[in-house]
């Protein structure tokens, strides 16, 4: 019987997946594999807080909810696989992606309410015409 070693599992398959690969990489492709690992998880943090309108029909809603989780989770299975396949500098990129993510939707999120604050908060009770 054969002894299966893990440790090389996954260079094996991406040498053929791309052949040639690593050994044959220059600087420019390392830094747009870098780039898309940071958007990969970029917008998958996006997808996980995107604000969906409940105002709307609520089977859209559902589907609309249901599709961004769909794509949050490619997203990151696609960049852990990524991360697996590489180096650390890999998981630095996703962790990078992750962290921007999360600040902008935060930024976004804090945006939006003061619009509201500012469109709910009237004299009358009403809308404010700005």
């Amino acid at each position: 019987m054969g002894f299966f070693s893990f440790s090389s599992f996954w260079s094996w398959y991406l040498m053929r997946l791309f052949p040639g690969w690593p050994d044959h990489q220059t600087l420019s492709d390392y830094c747009f594999s870098l780039f898309l690992v940071f958007f990969l998880t970029f917008t998958a943090e996006f997808c996980s807080k995107f604000p969906i309108n409940p105002r709307n029909d609520r089977r859209v809603v559902m589907l609309g909810g249901a599709a961004l989780q769909g794509l949050r989770m490619f997203m990151t299975y696609l960049a852990i696989v990524a991360i697996m396949a590489t180096d650390f500098v890999f998981f630095l990129a996703a962790v990078g992606g992750h962290a921007v993510g999360n600040l902008v939707v935060g930024l976004y999120q804090y945006h939006i309410e003061q619009e509201e604050s500012i469109l709910y908060n009237c004299r009358d009770g009403g809308y404010c015409i700005l």
